[in-house]
């Protein structure tokens, strides 16, 4: 009883908040079209048998995006997704700018590494993405985007324990030669050209291409040498080929590469604490050259201090940087049969990247670290779609294989090596270098999966839903740690201190079976309002270490699993020029997955560790034409998480002897989570005689979160656990690990004119209001706190025209 009630309040508190305010974020909108009796704006999106359907009438929470409302929202890059879907998050990576921790409904992959996957799977053109690596491209050539809440695990498998975002591009047209160019100039001297052209050959064959570079200035400074950082130059392209040999079968190819250079990222210091193992002379010249950085920044988010490179032997003498280049290769054979459709889908995806962060964001020596990512995947889907029974079930069934080998390494260099300097295990010869720590891992995975969904009509009101996954996962990885000379090949000594050089390379494999599933009911109470209620099983796949001193650090993290439980209302009105969706959820995650970061004697290091968490959410979208051409839309979410249990660490012992102990950490902050959003938004369109007006405004704000997970009564603690801080300190590091709640608004305005309205020219702003907060901060043990900030305003103008067409 005392959980229906607590559903129920939820359930009522959203709906009051959501009607109360004429709803609550983004639109959904995806490949609008006709229904059956001609009513227009009907939204298509993947159903619960990867079939298209009325987005009224999939029992789950969607929120979708045509190329038009992307473009409209200011939605130019993935991450920019998130800031317009409720109860999404998408926070910045700590080891790599072009990779991205996602949240959703209480689930999160809260660090990126080859050997730790995420809660919400990313597909491109129904390819699923294996690494965040190189996913901040812009959205090129894209027809449409697709957020499917809650665990997708009978559908799309492992790996969307928490949901799933689909991306889809535009395929070729055939007997159609279009196109269209764009330009863009803007804030920090943004230069931005995309291409597309469409040639449809024939009835049988077509190519579309599209190219895309944008290069931008850096818009954050170096107080002490005035050099520019954020600036970067991206080149991304696509070539899709459709070949169409008869009526009922199509077969596309394509390929996509990328190729982006980021000067940076540049961090800013909030604290800095340097160990009191230095001697008061050290200290105070460590702390007190941070300080001097902190008071030139004042309350100026985009001034830094970066360490010079040539302060710290095997330092990349360009400075900060991240490169990242990836390929990606998909084939799709579709065929139409009596009963629907089969698909098989396969795609190669290579990425290779380095980059060299200052985490601690200050001018002293203090934290460098350097990754290098080079990883391949590969994956094949057989899927077959369709209906049976005199179309009373709908069903999709399949099998997947996915292979995926590569190599991920991190170094990183604390204090110059001034931890070491006198540690009796290094050789004579290398008393005078400058030592890295190491952690290479070489990963060699396989997947197999096993699926089917149907959706029995019992009645033309009642519908049931059923589906079953089994998954398996092989993973291997053999990983290497140790202390490397300059930063070179060259190991200095090796972890643990017992092994001997050449490192040891340890190895090691595991297997993890999963059976998923998902059963559920919806009912049409009229034609416009449906009722639903289902229960999920998610899978999330196990975890290996990669970045410990040894493998044997901590265990391997078996699999997440997830149960979820979502009830929710669907609801059209005013001949579906309005509509009111709302959804209750809660889940159970058993063995959530948790990366942490220890100093442990002079060594940064990752650990993952194990957690029980239980979330309650709610979730609203509300949209409406009120008169031909001006539509209000709005949408939110309330997400309430806690941890039932925490396995964790921490740090025991003093230096040099320090070891993990195992330390109860279920009073721990979420890291990431969103627990509040909502945005608001408008759109116009007019016919101006000769020309065509479309503005559009919108808000979208998320409550504070925070950055580290650690309990603000551990800030002064000395014992297990505690950082050990002054109460001054402590008051410096607890508003420095919590992101401020923040608005953003985006606007729009274009007028589009020519014969067919085949040029437009719109001036736009992104943040026009300049509002900031933290985007990812990393406290390291008791030493520094440094973060970086969601971008600053932006502001432009884009011209572009369009040739041919249908």
């Amino acid at each position: 009883m005392k959980t229906r009630n607590t559903l129920a309040r939820v359930l009522f508190s959203a709906s009051a908040l959501a009607i109360g305010a004429a709803g609550l974020a983004a639109p959904a909108m995806a490949q609008g079209g006709d229904d059956e009796d001609g009513t227009e704006n009907v939204i298509l999106v993947l159903g619960t048998t990867k079939q298209q359907e009325n987005i009224q009438d999939v029992p789950t929470t969607i929120t979708a995006f045509d190329a038009g409302a992307l473009e409209a929202n200011g939605i130019d890059m993935v991450e920019d997704i998130a800031t317009f879907t409720p109860g999404f998050n998408i926070r910045g990576a700590g080891n790599n700018p072009t990779a991205f921790a996602l949240s959703m409904r209480g689930q999160i992959q809260n660090d990126n590494i080859a050997t730790l996957e995420p809660s919400v799977g990313i597909y491109l053109d129904e390819v699923y993405i294996a690494r965040a690596y190189g996913l901040n491209t812009d959205l090129v050539d894209v027809e449409s985007v697709q957020v499917l809440k809650g665990p997708q695990g009978t559908l799309f498998g492992r790996n969307t324990s928490a949901g799933a975002v689909l991306i889809q591009t535009a395929n070729p047209k055939y007997n159609e030669t279009s196109g269209m160019v764009k330009a863009t100039y803007g804030r920090f001297d943004e230069r931005t050209g995309t291409a597309v052209v469409n040639l449809g050959l024939s009835d049988t064959v077509a190519i579309r291409g599209a190219i895309y570079y944008s290069k931008r200035d850096g818009f954050k400074t170096d107080v002490n040498t005035g050099q520019k950082y954020e600036g970067y130059e991206t080149l991304n392209g696509r070539v899709k080929i459709g070949f169409r040999p008869t009526d009922n079968l199509e077969i596309l190819l394509s390929g996509e590469w990328y190729d982006g250079d980021v000067v940076g990222p540049a961090r800013q210091n909030l604290f800095f604490n340097a160990p009191a193992a230095f001697g008061a002379a050290g200290k105070a010249f460590f702390d007190g050259t941070a300080a001097a950085d902190r008071a030139k920044f004042g309350n100026d988010e985009d001034l830094v201090a970066i360490t010079s490179p040539a302060a710290v032997a095997g330092a990349p003498a360009q400075g900060l940087f991240n490169t990242m280049k990836t390929q990606t290769y998909n084939a799709k054979v579709i065929l139409d049969t009596f009963f629907g459709q089969v698909k098989w889908i396969s795609g190669i995806r290579k990425i290779k990247g380095a980059n060299l962060i200052d985490l601690d964001g200050s001018s002293v020596v203090g934290h460098f670290t350097q990754g290098f990512q080079d990883l391949k995947q590969f994956s094949t889907e057989l899927q077959v779609t369709g209906s049976a029974m005199n179309d009373m079930l709908d069903f999709a069934a399949g099998i997947t294989y996915f292979h995926e080998s590569g190599f991920d390494q991190s170094r990183s260099n604390l204090f110059g090596g001034t931890f070491r300097a006198s540690d009796p295990r290094v050789p004579a010869q290398f008393v005078g270098a400058v030592d890295w720590s190491n952690f290479s891992g070489t990963i060699n995975n396989d997947s197999f999966g096993m699926y089917g969904q149907g959706n029995f009509h019992v009645t033309d009101a009642l519908s049931i839903i059923a589906g079953l996954r089994y998954s398996i996962d092989d993973k291997g990885v053999i990983a290497q740690s140790g202390d490397v000379a300059n930063n070179t090949d060259t190991y200095v000594f090796c972890s643990p201190a017992t092994v001997a050089v050449p490192c040891i390379r340890n190895e090691r494999s595991d297997t993890f079976k999963n059976l998923s599933y998902t059963i559920g009911l919806d009912y049409k109470l009229t034609e416009d309002i449906l009722f639903y209620a289902k229960h999920s099983k998610g899978y999330r796949s196990g975890a290996q270490q990669l970045r410990t001193l040894t493998l044997a650090d901590t265990a391997p993290a078996q699999p997440e699993i997830v149960h979820e439980q979502e009830v929710g209302l669907k609801t059209s009105f005013w001949d579906g020029r309005g509509r009111f969706n709302i959804a209750g959820y809660h889940n159970k995650v058993k063995g959530a997955q948790r990366s942490s970061i220890f100093n442990i004697n002079g060594t940064s290091q990752t650990v993952l560790e194990n957690a029980d968490t239980e979330t309650w959410g709610v979730e609203a979208d509300f949209s409406i034409e009120v008169v031909d051409g001006l539509t209000f839309y709005a949408s939110g979410s309330l997400t309430d998480p806690k941890y039932t249990k925490y396995d964790g660490f921490a740090v025991g012992g003093a230096s040099p002897n320090q070891v993990l102990t195992p330390l109860d950490k279920s009073d721990n902050f979420f890291v990431g989570i969103v627990k509040e959003q909502f945005s608001l938004g408008t759109s116009y369109t007019a016919d101006l005689g000769s020309m065509q007006l479309d503005a559009n405004l919108v808000y979208a704000w998320q409550g504070d979160f925070h950055q580290d997970g650690t309990p603000f009564n551990l800030y002064t603690s000395t014992g297990l656990g505690g950082l050990g801080l002054t109460p001054q300190q402590a008051a410096i590091v607890q508003d420095g690990t919590v992101s401020d709640s923040v608005g953003i608004t985006n606007a729009r305005l274009a007028l589009s004119f020519g014969p067919d309205r085949e040029y437009s020219i719109a001036v736009w702003g992104q943040n026009i209001f300049n509002e900031r907060t933290q985007n990812y901060t990393l406290l390291l043990s008791n030493i520094y706190l440094g973060t970086n900030y969601n971008p600053p305003a932006t502001y432009g103008v884009t011209l572009s025209a369009k040739f041919g067409g249908n």
